[in-house]
C-alpha cells in the first residue's frame, strides 16, 4: 500500500512538472503545522531544587499554564559519558553514545586535517564528513562529523534501532530542526546535536560555534554564553524551523569548574547560570506565537549534588503550551504521577505536531495531571525514592536474615543432632515472614522518614499480625491459610484498583534505576503467585474438597492472577507465562495426572502461543500498546536479529542478578535444601504425599513455579527466592508439627 501511495505521489509530482502547475504542499508541511513551533531549552546538570532557588519569572509563567515532572534519563552507561543521555532522547531507547559524539560544527568551518599539532593544514568540515563517511554531507548547516562512530557505539550496545530517529522522522514528516547554543569550555561540547540530528549527522540549521561565547571574569571558569549573540542566531533561525533546540551551557560550564571554589559560591554561580537562562528563555518567547507554541525545559544530565545524594536517574522537565494546565506530567510508558521518561521525549514532540508515530518510539505522548502543588508533590517523591534507592537493600537484607534463620531453625535439626530454635519461636517466625509482604506494602501509607520506624512498622507489624491471627484461629493451617489469601488478595486489589502501593514499597521498582514504573515486579510476583498456592491448597488440605471442586476454585482465581500479571494490569511478561504454565500444572497434579516430556511440551507450547496472542491482542485492540505489545511488533519487523538481541539482553540480565542480587543466598539454600530432602529425607517426603496429598500438590506446583519463574524472568532470581519460600516455610512447620505429634527428637523416626 506505501509503495502505491508513493507512486502516486511521484506520478502526481510528474504531472505538476510537465504541466507547470504549482505544487501544493503535503500534510505534514501544511500551514497548520508550519505555523507551530517548538522550542526546547535545555539547562543540564541542574536539580529541582535548583530551579526553585532561582528567581526564574519566565519558567514561573510557563508553569501557570504547563506541567512539571521528573524524567527518567537513565541511559547504557557509566555517568562520565553525559552524551548518551542525549544521544537516548533523539533515539527514543537506552543506549551509549560514542565519546566523541559533540564534535558537531557549522558546514564550512574549517577543520584541522590532523591532530598532529606542527601540521596547521585545515579543510571544510564537509570534507571531513566525507572522509570519515564516504558520503556527501546531506543540506544542512550543522554536521556532526563523528556520526559514524557514534552509530557505531550505539548499534553495538542497541541494535535494530535508528541513530537520529527524531530527526529523520521529523525530515520525513516535512519538520524542520534547528539547534542554537553548546556547552563548550575547553573542547568543543555540542552533545545536543546528537538529539536533535537525522540519520546522517545533519542538522537543517543551527549555530553552535564558539563566537557564542564570551569572557567575563565574574562567572567560573571565565566563559558565557553572548545572549545578544545567541538572541541574533534565533531571530535569524526561528522562522526557517518547526522545532529549535537551545543549548544554554553555562550551567555545565559552572559544574566543569567548581573544584577550585567553595560550595556557596559553586550554587551562587548555578543559580545565576540559571536565571540568566530564564532571562533568555523570556526574550524568545516574545519571538514566537505563544498559542501555537510548545515550550519544553529539560534537563538531560543531573548535577553532581544529587548524583552524590543517589539521584542518578531523575531530572526535572517542565511543559508548556496553550492545550495544557497546572500539573504534572505523566505517560503510559509509566502510569506515575509526576513521571515520565526519555523514552517519551520524542513521540511528545511529534503529537504536538500531529504526527503520530507509535510504532517507531517505545515511549508515549507526555499528559497531563491536573495538580495546584505539582513542586510540593515532585519534592515528596524525590524524596520518597531516594529514600528507597538509600535504604532499600537494608529492609531486604532484614528479611533475607529472617527467611535464613528460619530455614536454619526448620532444617537444620533434621541433619544434625541440634535443636537451634523451639517450635513456638519458629511458629511465630514463620507466620510473620508471610506477614512481611503485607506491612511492606502499607508502609508508604505512614512515611518514609525515619529506617528505625520503618524497618520496626515492617517486622514489628508483621509479628504484631501473626500473633494476632495466631491467637483467632485454633488451627495453625487456618492462621496460614488466611495469610496466604490475604495476601493474594490484597495485591490483586492493588493492581486492578489502588496501582500504587507494591510500586512504592521496599519490594517494589526503583524509579532512579527505571527497571520498571508500573505493574508488578518479579519480587510480589513472586509472593502473589506463592500466596495463592500456599492459601487455596492449605484450604483443600483442611476441608477436603473434592478435586472437580478444587479445580474450579483455583482455575478461576488463576485467571484472575494472569489477567492482573498481564500486559494490560501488570505489565510483567514473565510472570504472565509462569502463571499461565502454573495454572496448566494444576489441573494436571489435582486430577493426579502424569508428567511425560510430551505433555511438559504441549504446556510450554500452549502457554507461549496464549502470550503471543495476549500481546497480539494488545497491538490490536489498545491505542498505545504496551511493551509487550511493542516487542511483538519490534520481533515482527525486526526478525531474528531483533529476538536474539533480546534474548541477548534477558540472559545478560539473569546472570547479573545471579552474580549480585540479594536474594542469592536464599535461593542456592533452597535449592540445596531440595537436594538433600530428595535425597536423605524421601522417606518422611513419601509420608507426607499420603498423609497430606492436597499440600503437598501444592508443594510440588510451587517447587515447579519457582523454576518457571527463574528461567522466564530475567530478575528470575527473587521472584523464585520469594516463591519457594511458599514452599520451604509451611513445608518446615509441617515437619515440626509432625515430629512434634510423634514425640520423637530425631526427624527420621517420628512414624
Amino acid at each position: 500500500m506505501r509503495k502505491i501511495f508513493k507512486n502516486i505521489m511521484n506520478l502526481a509530482l510528474a504531472m505538476c512538472i510537465v504541466l507547470g502547475m504549482p505544487i501544493s504542499k503535503s500534510v505534514a508541511t501544511s500551514d497548520k503545522i508550519e505555523d507551530k513551533k517548538a522550542i526546547i531549552l535545555i539547562l543540564d546538570e541542574i536539580s529541582l531544587e535548583d530551579v526553585l532557588n532561582s528567581q526564574t519569572p519566565n519558567i514561573d509563567l510557563l508553569l501557570e499554564n504547563g506541567a512539571m515532572g521528573f524524567m527518567n534519563i537513565r541511559a547504557r552507561s557509566s555517568l562520565s559519558n553525559r552524551g548518551s543521555t542525549y544521544l537516548s532522547l533523539g533515539m527514543g531507547v537506552r543506549t551509549l553514545a560514542s565519546t566523541k559524539g559533540g564534535l558537531a560544527f557549522p558546514r564550512n568551518q574549517m577543520y584541522p586535517l590532523s591532530d598532529y599539532s606542527l601540521v596547521s593544514e585545515y579543510v571544510t568540515v564537509s570534507d571531513i564528513y566525507k572522509l570519515y563517511t564516504g558520503k556527501t554531507p546531506p543540506d544542512g548547516e550543522i554536521i556532526n562529523i563523528a556520526i559514524r562512530d557514534i552509530e557505531r557505539t550505539a548499534l553495538d550496545i542497541t541494535p535494530n534501532n535508528q541513530v537520529g530517529l527524531l530527526g529523520k522522522i521529523a525530515k520525513e514528516k516535512g519538520l524542520v530542526t534547528g539547534v542554537v547554543g553548546n556547552s563548550d569550555l575547553d573542547v568543543p561540547a555540542r552533545e545536543i546535536t546528537m538529539l536533535a540530528m537525522d540519520e546522517n549527522g545533519i542538522i537543517p540549521f543551527g549555530s553552535i560555534e564558539s563566537d557564542l561565547l564570551m569572557t567575563d571574569a565574574n562567572v567560573l571558569g571565565g566563559i558565557k554564553l553572548n545572549q545578544e549573540r545567541l538572541l541574533e542566531e534565533v531571530e535569524r533561525i526561528l522562522p526557517h524551523v518547526n522545532m529549535l533546540f537551545i543549548d544554554y551551557g553555562d550551567t555545565v560550564r559552572v559544574q566543569k569548574t567548581n573544584r577550585l571554589t567553595t560550595d556557596d559560591i559553586k550554587e551562587e554561580q548555578k543559580i545565576k547560570a540559571i536565571e540568566r537562562a530564564d532571562s533568555f528563555l523570556g526574550q524568545v518567547m516574545k519571538k514566537v506565537d505563544q498559542e501555537k507554541t510548545l515550550f519544553m525545559v529539560i534537563t538531560p544530565n543531573p548535577s553532581k549534588e544529587v548524583v552524590n545524594q543517589g539521584n542518578f536517574g531523575l531530572t526535572p522537565i517542565i511543559m508548556s503550551s496553550a492545550n495544557t494546565e497546572k500539573g504534572l506530567l505523566i505517560s503510559n510508558t509509566t502510569r506515575r504521577e509526576g513521571l515520565v521518561t526519555n523514552f517519551d521525549f520524542g513521540p511528545t514532540i511529534l503529537d504536538f505536531f500531529g504526527v503520530a508515530e507509535p510504532r517507531s518510539f517505545i515511549g508515549e505522548p507526555m499528559q497531563v495531571i491536573s495538580n495546584e502543588n505539582p513542586t510540593e508533590v515532585l519534592l515528596r517523591n524525590q524524596a520518597q525514592s531516594l529514600y528507597l534507592r538509600k535504604y532499600r537493600s537494608v529492609f531486604h537484607q532484614a528479611f533475607i536474615v529472617l527467611v535464613g534463620i528460619a530455614l536454619v531453625g526448620f532444617y537444620l535439626p533434621r541433619f544434625i543432632k541440634w535443636k537451634v530454635l523451639p517450635n513456638k519461636i519458629l511458629n511465630y517466625l514463620s507466620l510473620t515472614i508471610m506477614a512481611v509482604p503485607l506491612t511492606m506494602m502499607t508502609v508508604s501509607l505512614f512515611g518514609y522518614k525515619y529506617i528505625g520506624f520503618d524497618l520496626f512498622y515492617v517486622f514489628g507489624g508483621a509479628f504484631i499480625i501473626s500473633y494476632i491471627l495466631n491467637k483467632i484461629f485454633n488451627k495453625k493451617w487456618i492462621t496460614i491459610a488466611t495469610l496466604g489469601l490475604t495476601t493474594s488478595v490484597f495485591l490483586l486489589i492493588d493492581i486492578f484498583f489502588v496501582k500504587k502501593l507494591m510500586i512504592i514499597s521496599p519490594l517494589g521498582s526503583d524509579a532512579i534505576a527505571g527497571g520498571r514504573f508500573y505493574g508488578i515486579g518479579n519480587d510480589y510476583m513472586g509472593i502473589l503467585l506463592g500466596s495463592t498456592l500456599l492459601g487455596f491448597f492449605s484450604l483443600f488440605h483442611l476441608y477436603k474438597i473434592k478435586k472437580p471442586t478444587m479445580a474450579v476454585f483455583i482455575t478461576s482465581y488463576m485467571i484472575l492472577v494472569i489477567v492482573g500479571l498481564s500486559p494490560f494490569f501488570g505489565a510483567n511478561m514473565g510472570g504472565t507465562l509462569s502463571a499461565m504454565l502454573i495454572a496448566l500444572l494444576i489441573l494436571l497434579i489435582v486430577f493426579d495426572k502424569k508428567f511425560s516430556f510430551k505433555k511438559i511440551m504441549i504446556i510450554v507450547i500452549g502457554v507461549i502461543v496464549g502470550i503471543l496472542l495476549l500481546a497480539a491482542l494488545d497491538v490490536l485492540f489498545n491505542p498505545n500498546p504496551t511493551h509487550a505489545g511493542k516487542a511483538l511488533e519490534s520481533l515482527i519487523t525486526g526478525g531474528f536479529s531483533k529476538f536474539f538481541e533480546i534474548i541477548s539482553y534477558k540472559l545478560k540480565q539473569v546472570f547479573w542478578n545471579l552474580i549480585n542480587a540479594s536474594w542469592n543466598v536464599i535461593l542456592f539454600s533452597q535449592l540445596i535444601l531440595s537436594i538433600l530432602l530428595y535425597r536423605w529425607e524421601s522417606e518422611i517426603l513419601v509420608k507426607i504425599r499420603e498423609n497430606y496429598p492436597n499440600l503437598f500438590k501444592g508443594f510440588i506446583i510451587t517447587l515447579l513455579g519457582g523454576i518457571a519463574i527463574f528461567l522466564f524472568n530475567d530478575t528470575g532470581t527473587i521472584g523464585a527466592a520469594l516463591i519457594l519460600n511458599y514452599l520451604f516455610i509451611p513445608l518446615g512447620v509441617l515437619m515440626n508439627d509432625i515430629v512434634e505429634c510423634n514425640g520423637e527428637g530425631r526427624f527420621h523416626k517420628f512414624f
